[in-house]
């Protein structure tokens, strides 16, 4: 359970994105009743949709969520619909034109020109001119008669009376009567034309025509109980999603199906924000309370790691020497691992700012991309960089 009051901004818009369910499943008891599924005319209107983001005139100065590279570029995403792009490591920034003032939550691209960011409100953008315009392609409204649309195909292919079925038409009343504001919290680009987006709720999105069309790919994923997924990867040539309860799905045809594994800690579960290669054949899960799980046998077994922060582990990225940085939330720091994940050392130590994501720049840079903005940082000139 998160007990840091340091972090209670994002906690906030995190809880605010999902709805005030955050580490519950749809299906969980005490869902007693079916609720009609509305009209789309009768979802209510949310202005975050049609009104776009406000010029800012500091950029840097804002509370950032999720960030990647393409190319050269760097960007960094959050809140009130906010994209912002450098072409010298975080030096300079500029604004990038976004037609919805929601909240982002992630952002990946699949080249330098082509990428997706997604987030509350069910919201997907797209770019195709790297990262300086982006368009919608979906909202929580479309997401809906999406899931609605899958969920009748699926069920139409089951047996009378199936628990399955049934399962799924609660979770499409339920959720289609709580109206268009499930946020997508992941995505994972195949290709230029190949995307998935995951968030709360199970929900899940599959183009392949670049985002043109979508189908809903909710029914495709392995779980009974309608979890948020968090983390989504590309990992050995399988794709891996993390959620709640210590439950990780991996696919390995291509996105097809994507199975549970064995939970990583079924005596005391976790919700797991993310997963990683560590670069030597290991795949390794972080999350809640410096929560972290490593297998060396794609995923079939999970050890814990005896991690020694106790904040919420938000960001793992690896390094050119091969080394992972590790980040966590309020009230933690920075740790460092030279052995792909099984030990690490305290680096820094943060007692104010929350980090939501790292972005490597160079062989020994990064950008920190937090809640009080973004701030970029040389391991070679960071004081006291091996502590502890």
């Amino acid at each position: 359970m998160e007990t840091d009051k340091i972090m209670l901004h994002r906690r906030t818009v995190l809880s605010s994105l999902l709805g005030g369910f955050l580490g519950a499943g749809i299906l969980g008891a005490g869902v007693a009743t079916m609720l009609a599924v509305p009209a789309q005319a009768d979802v209510p209107q949310y202005p975050q949709l049609a009104e776009p983001a406000l010029p800012v005139l500091n950029l840097t100065r804002l509370y950032f969520i999720a960030g990647a590279s393409a190319g050269s570029r760097v960007f960094a995403a959050g809140e009130q619909g906010v994209i912002i792009y450098s072409d010298d490591a975080g030096q300079t920034w500029h604004q990038a034109k976004v037609p919805v003032s929601a909240t982002l939550t992630s952002i990946a691209f699949a080249s330098p020109k082509v990428g997706w960011a997604t987030g509350a409100l069910g919201v997907i953008l797209k770019t195709e001119d790297g990262g300086v315009t982006w368009v919608k392609q979906l909202d929580g409204v479309g997401e809906i008669a999406l899931m609605n649309t899958a969920t009748q195909a699926y069920v139409a292919a089951q047996k009378p009376g199936d628990d399955a079925a049934d399962h799924a038409t609660r979770r499409a009343q339920i959720l289609s009567g709580q109206g268009p504001d499930k946020p997508f919290l992941s995505l994972l680009p195949v290709s230029e034309t190949e995307i998935f987006a995951f968030g709360t709720y199970r929900f899940a999105e599959h183009s392949t025509d670049g985002g043109k069309t979508w189908v809903d790919w909710s029914m495709n994923i392995g779980d009974p109980v309608a979890q948020n997924i968090y983390g989504a990867a590309a990992i050995g040539g399988a794709y891996y999603l993390t959620s709640e309860t210590g439950l990780i799905f991996k696919s390995t045809d291509g996105g097809q199906t994507f199975p549970q594994l064995t939970q990583v800690n079924a005596a005391n579960p976790a919700t797991l924000f993310g997963i990683m290669d560590t670069g030597a054949g290991g795949v390794l899960a972080y999350g809640v309370a410096g929560e972290m799980y490593l297998s060396t046998d794609q995923g079939k077994t999970w050890n814990a790691v005896n991690f020694p922060g106790t904040s919420n582990v938000n960001a793992v990225i690896s390094l050119a020497n091969g080394a992972l940085l590790v980040a966590g939330d309020s009230g933690g720091g920075l740790w460092m691992s030279k052995d792909h994940g099984k030990t690490f050392t305290l680096m820094q130590r943060n007692p104010v700012m929350g980090i939501n994501t790292l972005l490597p720049t160079g062989p020994e840079s990064f950008l920190i991309l937090s809640s009080v903005g973004v701030f970029p940082v040389d391991l070679s000139t960071m004081q006291g960089k091996m502590q502890g």
